[in-house]
């Protein structure tokens, strides 16, 4: 008779007492890692700073989707992390189950995103990080008040290039998203987007911003709006972070 060692037994002794082993923890997710960078732009004609969020399970043999998080006036690219605890957030969500992305805060100084920050953004920040960080041909766009201009502009001028666009207490401007819309000859071509205002901001009033939302389902946007209590400071975009995480990551999928 062969021999039957003792650690073959367990589990029919478990069974027989009706027990099972515990199944195997799940691994631990440590936290991203926040780290700077820069890129030296001919457009800005400068060296121009990002900070980077990367996920804790981060693999450089893997690809992974991209989210542009767009600061506001006056503040910089470390802004959404000192301010709104960005890459706490961003560990909390990836923790309880999201989808692991790469982080990109770039410096926009005040140029409301627009030209030459534009050429910079799409002509050379983007393919320098995506190619070091390992771009798998995903990307959204999420920002706050003037990064939430930024959030509707590039939404709308580029739609083929993110799948998601969120705006948290956005700066508005009807007049030119309108024409960009024009631009496209079906409006299913533009990415969803959220946008989310509070009903007590007095820097850019709720009033402004229901009228432009109204403008945008007028000529066929499909715009999930969110009005809540809050104004326009860091107790209120962290609360959206959360929320632009879990719907980007969605599209990401």
């Amino acid at each position: 008779m062969k021999k039957i060692f003792a650690w073959m037994l367990v589990p029919v002794l478990l069974a027989a007492c009706g027990k099972t082993p515990d199944p195997e923890p799940e691994p631990e997710i440590p936290n991203g890692t926040y780290m700077t960078g820069s890129v030296m732009s001919t457009y800005m004609g400068r060296a121009m700073s990002y900070s980077v969020w990367l996920p804790g399970n981060y693999d450089e043999t893997k690809t992974y989707p991209f989210l542009y998080l767009l600061h506001g006036y006056g503040d910089d690219h470390l802004s959404w992390n000192s301010k709104g605890g960005a890459a706490k957030i961003a560990d909390k969500y990836l923790k309880a189950g999201g989808v692991p992305m790469i982080i990109i805060m770039p410096d926009a100084l005040t140029t409301f995103y627009v030209e030459p920050f534009e050429q910079y953004m799409h002509g050379e920040l983007m393919p320098e990080v995506e190619a070091k960080y390992h771009f798998n041909g995903k990307r959204a766009v999420a920002g706050l008040s003037m990064g939430g201009f930024g959030t509707l502009y590039y939404s709308l001028k580029y739609p083929t290039k993110f799948t998601y666009g969120y705006a948290m207490s956005p700066a508005t401007d009807a007049d030119g998203s309108v024409a960009l819309i024009k631009e496209q000859s079906d409006p299913s071509v533009f990415p969803p987007i959220t946008i989310e205002s509070g009903t007590t901001d007095w820097t850019i009033p709720i009033a402004g911003v229901r009228e432009y939302v109204a403008v945008l389902k007028e000529n066929g946007i499909a715009v999930n709006f969110i009005e809540r209590s809050g104004g326009h400071d860091w107790s209120f975009w962290p609360v959206c972070l959360q929320k632009a995480l879990t719907a980007v990551g969605e599209t990401f999928k």
